[in-house]
């Protein structure tokens, strides 16, 4: 089994502070690492508590202004959404196992998206993998603090004697900050040069992420690709191919 204290679930820009309530009690139920909180505006202390019955005290709760800040320190980023029909969307991972999928060293972040619409793409994007609870196809949409539980629940519950294939233990990714910064880079190096010619830089990124996340590249492998996007703009603009601003500065090694 995974090491829970290294689990942080990550609820973007909820919308009820009832659920972020109810959120931060199941955190506390399954012993989870604990319960961040991206939104632009706080919630009143007083009403998380009231709505987590006490158990907000019990955790480490933490608010932040964005998903980028919220995510930072991790080494995994996992979301839950049902995003199935989008080719370029992270690969999807049975809820079922997937305690033992992250039974590996580093911190990881669980996305949960707002109330009413889930995780934005972008949002997906940030992610290497995402999971999904199986609900009945004529009503699939759960409640957020509901969703949280279930979750908390799979990572929680002893799997003595769990038959069937292994699980593939995945290790520590680069830091998000870090990969956020490469394919940032990336973005702006393509629109310096125009390429994909006549297609979207955006979804050019978008697939080299889904590429890249399979190969799960560490920092210097990383590095080593902004190096190579550098000196692509670098040319571009000495054939006269790339617009003339100055280049984007590669991303810190960290």
């Amino acid at each position: 089994m995974s090491d829970l204290g290294s689990i942080v679930f990550v609820l973007c820009h909820p919308t009820d502070p009832r659920n972020v309530g109810g959120a931060a009690r199941a955190v506390a139920n399954f012993g989870l690492g604990g319960l961040r909180v991206a939104s632009e505006t706080p919630f009143e202390p007083e009403d998380v508590h009231a709505y987590s019955a006490g158990a907000v005290r019990t955790i480490r709760f933490e608010p932040y202004p964005d998903v980028d800040a919220a995510i930072a320190d991790c080494d995994r980023v996992i979301g839950t959404s049902r995003r199935t029909r989008d080719p370029d969307a992270p690969p999807e991972w049975p809820v079922a196992g997937l305690a033992a999928r992250l039974a590996g060293p580093g911190t990881t972040a669980i996305l949960f998206g707002t109330e009413r619409t889930g995780l934005t793409k972008p949002e997906v994007d940030r992610c290497s993998a995402t999971v999904h609870i199986h609900t009945a196809e004529r009503y699939p949409s759960m409640n957020l603090a509901h969703a949280v539980a279930c979750v908390g629940y799979e990572l929680a519950r002893p799997t003595p004697g769990e038959s069937g294939p292994p699980v593939r233990v995945e290790r520590p990714r680069t830091p998000a900050a870090a990969r956020e910064a490469f394919f940032g880079h990336v973005q702006r190096v393509v629109e310096a040069l125009g390429y994909p010619p006549g297609r979207s830089p955006a979804a050019f990124t978008r697939r080299a992420r889904r590429i890249l996340d399979r190969a799960n590249p560490d920092q210097q492998e990383l590095s080593l690709f902004g190096g190579v996007f550098t000196e692509l703009l670098r040319l571009g603009r000495l054939a006269g191919v790339a617009r003339p601003e100055e280049p984007p500065e590669p991303p810190a090694e960290g």
